[in-house]
């Protein structure tokens, strides 16, 4: 068993497929063809947020890091898998082995996504069918794109980039229930700096006023803030952050459960164990027997 695999569909050299001989990419949206290994069966995760429609019918066991149990779907003709950035899936596929990827760049996503939701971008899930014929209607054209010369697919690639990240979003995004402001709530600016802070201070104690400090907000006012705008105290959802990267973690059987809960920002064995039973449903040790 190892730690997840990463694939990054920007990278010159790639894991688990061959991107480099078919790739058109501008302003953030990439399209490209894979060959994949058969029946690789890694947890892997993404640098973009992928569609993959497979290039014929297969066989798929699908599965993320919260499901019981694997899901077998087939796909064929014009469906696909979603996978959301950084969200780690494993799937299996029998049939054919390549497929076309029309990925979107976390930097395109922040600059041209976010806009259109006035600066908060809806959260994606990771789905094992997508049928979906404005999509589909769209994949011949990407697909052609392959057979352009670099400039004029680069420039064809443009065209379309921003009608389908608009309707990917609108259809399939999730605002999780919060207004992108909400009066007494941060601002959109200030969700994303708080959010990125957190995420890169998940092994460490971060107080209150260190957090309202990065928004520039008195430690009173950015608690309240912070709660319009996210359902939650900054606390659950800091603990929140760390168990979903606990999951991550917990996947690689070579650590112990000690060193993940410290890498996550716990003290100890025993107070991982109850936040991570609290948030999930289970145990750390049972998480990590059930993903194999």
């Amino acid at each position: 068993m190892t730690d997840i695999l990463t694939i990054d569909f920007q990278a010159d050299t790639l894991v688990l497929c061959n991107t480099l001989t078919e790739r058109a990419t501008d302003n953030g949206l990439i399209v490209c063809r894979c060959q994949f290994p058969p029946r690789p069966g890694h947890w892997t995760k993404l640098r973009q947020t992928v569609l993959v429609r497979p290039a014929g019918p297969v066989t798929a066991r699908w599965r993320t890091l919260d499901a019981p149990e694997d899901q077998t779907v087939p796909l064929s003709g014009t469906a696909f898998h979603l996978i959301p950035a950084d969200r780690p899936v494993r799937i299996e596929w029998d049939g054919c082995d390549a497929a076309l990827i029309v990925a979107l760049t976390p930097e395109f996503v922040e600059s041209t996504v976010a806009p259109m939701f006035q600066g908060k971008v809806p959260r994606l899930i990771p789905s094992a069918v997508v049928e979906d014929t404005v999509l589909s209607d769209m994949m011949p054209w990407f697909a052609g794109t392959l057979n352009q010369e670099a400039e004029k697919a680069s420039r064809s690639v443009d065209q379309f980039s921003v009608a389908f990240a608009l309707h990917l979003f609108e259809k399939y995004g999730i605002n999780d229930g919060s207004a992108p402001h909400i009066s007494g709530g941060l601002g959109a600016s200030r969700q994303r700096r708080i959010t990125a802070f957190i995420d890169a201070n998940l092994d460490r104690t971060v107080p209150l006023s260190e957090m309202a400090r990065t928004v520039g907000l008195g430690r009173s006012h950015f608690g309240k803030a912070f709660h319009a705008s996210f359902g939650r105290t900054p606390y659950r959802y800091l603990h929140e952050r760390r168990i979903e990267k606990a999951k991550e973690l917990l996947l690689d059987d070579r650590r112990t459960i000690v060193s993940v809960a410290l890498d996550v920002g716990f003290s100890s064995h025993g107070h991982f164990t109850k936040v991570f039973r609290k948030v999930t449903g289970t145990t750390p040790s049972q998480f990590r027997r059930d993903r194999y």
